[in-house]
Parts: C-alpha cells; structure tokens; sequence
C-alpha cells in the first residue's frame, strides 16, 4: 500500500519506492518538489518529496493502490531524543564507511606489497626507484646487491602503508540519501479525503480520469495556462500532445478566450481540447480547437 502524507493540504510521497511503483506501473507522474543533498541551490533536478495532483491522490485511493495520512511529527522541530538517535545513526555509519575503506584499501595495497618493498631497498641503496634499461651485469650486480643486504619486514611495511592511508582519510565522507523514513513514527494517523467536493472539481477529476484510463500520462499544465498537459507516453521521453482546459458545459467564454486558446495550440504546436460533461450523460466530451491559415 503506497503512503501518501498530507501536509499542508499538500498530498507528499516520500518513499522512493513508492514513487517508483506509481510512475512505472500506474502513470502517475506528479512533481519532485526536494533538493537534492548536497546541492540545494540549484532547481535544473529536484528530488523527494513528489507532490501529487489531487486528481491522482483520488485515482490511486479509487483504485485501492495507497492511503492517505498525516504526521504531527513532520510540523514539529525535532526532540533532544530524535537529534541524539540521528547522531549516533551518522557515528555508525561513519564507521561502517571507514571500516569498508580500509579493507579494499588493505587489498589494494597488499596485492602491491612487492612493489612497495622493492622501492624501499632501492631508495635505501641510493638507486633510482624509476625504470631504467641498464646492460645486464649492471642489472645482476644490482638485484643481487637488493637481495643480499637488505631484508625488509614485509607485515610490518604493511602495517605502515594502512596506517598512512588511514590518517589521509577524514570527515566528512560519503552523504547519505535516505530513499523512506528511517525511524518508524507512531504520530501516523489515517485521514479522510475529501476531493472532489465541487462540480467543478468533478469534472477536473472525471476528465483526469479518462485520460487515464485511455492510456495517457498527465501532469498539471500551469505553465501554459491550463488544467492539464496530456502525453502519449512518459513525460522523460514525450513532448506534449495535448492541451485541455475543463469547462463546465454551460459555461461560456469570451471570443478573446476562444481565439487565445486557438493561439496558444498553435504556438506550442499542441492540440488545444476544452473538456466538459453534459448533464445527461455519464461520458466527458472533448472539443479540440485549431487554428486555421487564412485561405488565399
């Protein structure tokens, strides 16, 4: 069951996991509004929470897919308890990175213990730790000189080498994103929906529905000025098709409505739809609008 936390009156999913199920398996789009760690300036990605549509919250619970709730808990500044729990979680996880550290960097370096060794004898000797082509009595009379005069503690030359690297490694290390809440929080409570209530509001989301169940995706369309943009496929891979404005079906507007809407099809090269529902019938009723080139 995918939680969706109401928190000022905004419908907010803040598991990746569930973000994940309703976007693949139920085209539910809805808008990242979080910054990512690390980097909360910048607005080109943004991350967890994905705020819903109201539209989609209802579609989901219709569907039996998720439930509503609230937490107290997020409204508030966190305890002394809550602050020391963290702290002690962000120690342990320190260590767990320091301790995985260490054992691919003991690998590394043991697996070049050889190496290590051998330029130690020769910076000892006062030859060069550089590769040279020298004859081979040069070449004989030097590894035998290597051999013969120096014997080197290879676990203890070991034991340096991973404590160099030990001391070069500190704080902070790696961040980390937390994909669902951590802590289980006994503040939950389960809250009643109540959208749509207007009819207004019926229309909004009987249209969504349809859409919906035809197999497109759908987002909030306030940045072209209407209800919905509506796509053939995934908003990542899809321009989209369509622009629909619902209208009750008494409704009228202006001519300087109806010709803006016509050029506003025209310009984002999108089919402009007005969306409404007759009274007498339990269908939505689309009416496209295009703008025509004066003939000649």
């Amino acid at each position: 069951m995918i939680s969706i936390v109401l928190q000022n009156d905004s419908p907010l999913v803040w598991k990746a996991s569930d973000w994940i199920k309703i976007r693949e398996e139920h085209r539910i789009v809805g808008s990242l509004i979080g910054c990512l760690v690390g980097l909360p300036r910048q607005d080109t990605f943004q991350g967890l929470p994905l705020m819903l549509l109201k539209e989609e919250v209802t579609l989901l619970l219709e569907k039996n897919l998720a439930c509503v709730i609230s937490d107290s808990a997020l409204s508030q500044r966190p305890d002394d308890q809550s602050r020391e729990k963290y702290s002690l979680y962000k120690e342990e996880n320190k260590k767990e990175q320091l301790q995985c550290y260490e054992a691919q960097r003991k690998e590394q370096i043991t697996s070049l213990i050889d190496r290590i060794i051998e330029g130690k004898r020769r910076k000892r000797l006062g030859l060069s730790t550089k590769k040279k082509k020298i004859n081979d009595q040069d070449n004989s009379n030097s590894e035998e000189t290597l051999s013969s005069d120096f014997e080197l503690d290879r676990d203890e030359i070991l034991k340096i080498e991973l404590n160099k690297s030990s001391a070069s490694l500190s704080p902070p290390l790696l961040v980390q994103t937390f994909l669902s809440e951590h802590w289980t929080n006994e503040s939950e409570e389960t809250v009643k929906w109540r959208f749509p209530e207007t009819s207004h509001e019926r229309l909004r989301y009987s249209t969504f529905k349809d859409l919906w169940e035809k197999g497109f995706y759908i987002t909030e369309g306030h940045k072209f000025g209407v209800d919905y943009l509506v796509y053939p496929g995934d908003p990542v891979k899809f321009h989209a098709q369509f622009l629909v404005v619902c209208k009750d079906y008494n409704e009228t507007f202006s001519t300087v409505d109806f010709i803006s809407y016509a050029r506003l099809g025209s310009i984002s090269r999108k089919t402009f739809v007005i969306a409404t529902k007759p009274s007498d019938s339990e269908n939505v009723v689309y009416q496209s609008i295009q703008w025509a080139e004066k003939s000649q």
